[in-house]
């Protein structure tokens, strides 16, 4: 038999199952495992032929969950003992014989460790090709459990990547070190939505909850727990027991399995992804949280542990030391139960959503310590998170109504929408998009408001100011409307109407002013001729000239009254003129003597009293014009 691998590989041309090119045709690879003690390894065989009809082997092996990778160069020689490969120092490494496509070796010399043993290695695609498919399976956006069981096999002793072309190492190990990472955490995130969505309301619906938790459970936690799964693990465990018994049954009655055969294999597949001490694998091993263990439950694990080797005595100890912090827990479990169905029961108002700051727990009833951010989110946060949608909504919708109903008749409406906008924004346990759809509410509801103010207020001070009369009770009542209506507006509205008022108000004092005037006129005596006289007005620069007329509506502006009258007569006629103050009985009396320069007239005074008050105010009289006329000449 000249040789083993020259066979084999005379036999892979014959059936055609590699390329077709010469070179490429002389190449068959071999795959398999083998184990040292309690160390196990994979091995990957790559036979070829070389250009001058050498055949040759590199044998490469790696450690499970190691990096490191040897690899040994051999070639075929045939000894009195059978057929054997050698280094190319001479010495014998393996013992091989064949048996159809596989090869069974045993380890001569250079072992990896001691007691090794016998082990084979069968035909199989290339790395290359035994990675692509791989990558095929790894690839998967939603895997369920069989392809997560067939994940899990493929990747318990994978391709080696050193037996890869060396052009490809660099890039698949990359890719395989990525891709196993995020399928397994896709794997765990699948089976977690998958068993939150499962029914569970009847029995048979629990059953099926529970079988599916059992095959997550199974060898495929080899893996799922590894690539830092375990803790995923443990919560979706925790979620899916929480939902049962939110629902009524009994978690340890639903999951809960009596076979010890099962926990102690679901207990060695823990210690083979997760090498540690970890008191939760009793959680996942058992299929029961620790908050739903009753006292059976933990004796027939005390009871089962000692058969099973993979269980070290140090979990039996730890569980008995723990037992009462397990029950004190328990009972601080039911506590926070009770305090989420309450917020639960709650009506779906606003109030309910404000009150509560969006379904968070009494402080005076739940007090959670150091530590435990855990159990707020795990009885507070997302279980409660579909009421808080529905309360939300129900309060965008109010908040709507509110807006739609809003008139100027509910002064504090507008305000109480605001705080209303102002407290749902800071809500705890609002996701990205709760609060933008809040931001946005409230955006919007603040802009149709502040327009809805503002036409409103602008069209009642239209009305109100609308063929207004001065001196009028509906005049005062529009004043009155514009002193008290900007203070229960906001924003754009409070400006445009204070701007509205300013207006109609100026108009208004305009008109009031006329009115004052025409009156003043008709009571001051005198002629319409005699009013278009003027008088001497001084000023700063110099001195001016004023109608009668303008010192008498000026007069009325300040509720001065300004008459006139003559006594004599031809050249001996005298024109005086009386001014009353509203805070003096008696009156001042002036003269209008003829003006040498350009007015008709200029004052003059010769009543004693009038002088006297004129003196005591330290007033001269040409400056008594320039006063009424508001002159800047006007000064003592």
């Amino acid at each position: 038999m000249r040789y083993l691998l020259a066979a084999a590989l005379t036999a892979s041309a014959l059936m055609g199952t590699t390329p077709a090119s010469a070179q490429q045709a002389q190449k068959i690879y071999y795959s398999g495992a083998f184990n040292c003690g309690q160390t196990d390894y994979t091995t990957n065989w790559n036979i070829r032929k070389d250009l001058s009809g050498d055949i040759a082997v590199t044998v490469y092996y790696q450690q499970r969950g190691s990096s490191h990778v040897n690899w040994l160069d051999l070639t075929e020689r045939k000894t009195a003992n059978g057929m054997q490969l050698h280094d190319a120092n001479g010495n014998p490494r393996l013992d091989v014989a064949a048996d159809g496509d596989t090869i069974r070796a045993i380890w001569m010399k250079g072992a990896p460790q001691s007691d090794c043993s016998t082990f084979a290695v069968s035909r199989s695609d290339s790395p290359r090709d035994r990675f692509d498919q791989l990558f095929a399976l790894l690839d998967t956006s939603k895997p369920d459990e069989e392809i997560a069981a067939k994940v899990a096999d493929a990747t318990r002793f994978p391709p080696i990547v050193y037996a890869l072309p060396e052009l490809d190492q660099t890039t698949y190990s990359q890719r395989y070190s990525t891709s196993i990472s995020e399928f397994w955490t896709r794997y765990r995130t699948t089976l977690s939505d998958e068993l939150t969505a499962m029914p569970i309301s009847t029995d048979a619906e629990r059953k099926a909850l529970s079988e599916r938790v059992d095959a997550a459970l199974s060898n495929t936690l080899r893996s799922s727990a590894d690539n830092n799964g375990f803790r995923d693990m443990v919560t979706m465990l925790q979620k899916t027991a929480d939902r049962l018994a939110d629902s009524g049954a009994s978690p340890a009655t639903v999951l809960g399995n009596s076979d010890a055969g099962l926990m102690c294999q679901r207990f060695t597949n823990l210690n083979f992804a997760y090498n540690y001490f970890e008191f939760d694998k009793l959680q996942l091993a058992t299929a029961v949280p620790f908050d739903y263990w009753t006292r059976d439950m933990a004796e027939k694990f005390l009871e089962d542990a000692p058969g099973c080797k993979a269980i070290h005595k140090d979990y039996s100890q730890r569980l008995a030391s723990q037992w009462a912090e397990i029950q004190k827990s328990q009972q601080f479990i039911e506590t926070l139960r009770a305090e989420q169905a309450r917020l639960r029961a709650l009506p779906a108002t606003v109030e309910t959503l404000v009150d509560t700051k969006n379904l968070q727990p009494d402080p005076e009833k739940v007090r959670l310590g150091y530590g435990q951010s855990n159990l707020s989110d795990r009885f507070f946060g997302s279980p409660l998170d579909a009421r808080r949608q529905e309360i939300l909504s129900i309060a965008m919708k109010d908040i709507d109504d509110q807006v739609a109903s809003y008139s100027l008749e509910k002064p504090d409406a507008a305000k109480q929408i605001g705080d209303l906008c102002d407290q749902l924004g800071y809500l705890r346990n609002l996701g990205e998009d709760q609060r933008t759809t809040v931001r946005e509410k409230c955006e919007a509801v603040r802009t149709t408001l502040d327009e809805k103010q503002t036409t409103a207020a602008l069209e009642k001070v239209t009305t109100a100011f609308a063929s207004v009369e001065p001196g009028t009770e509906q005049a005062k009542v529009a004043r009155e409307l514009c002193s008290d209506l900007p203070s229960k507006l906001s924003g754009n509205a409070f400006s445009a109407v204070h701007s509205a008022c300013q207006v109609e108000t100026t108009k208004l004092a305009k008109k009031e002013d006329e009115l004052r005037c025409t009156n003043a006129l008709a009571a001051s005596g005198a002629s319409e001729n005699f009013l278009e006289t003027t008088v001497a007005v001084a000023e700063t620069s110099g001195i001016s000239k004023a109608p009668l007329k303008d010192l008498v509506c000026k007069g009325a502006v300040r509720e001065i009254n300004v008459s006139f009258s003559s006594s004599g007569m031809l050249m001996w006629k005298t024109q005086a003129m009386t001014v009353r103050f509203p805070n003096y009985e008696e009156p001042l009396q002036f003269v209008l003597n003829e003006d040498e320069n350009d007015a008709d007239w200029v004052l003059a005074v010769e009543d004693k009293s009038t002088i006297e008050r004129l003196e005591k105010q330290r007033m001269r009289i040409e400056i008594v014009s320039a006063c009424f006329m508001g002159s800047p000449a006007c000064h003592p």
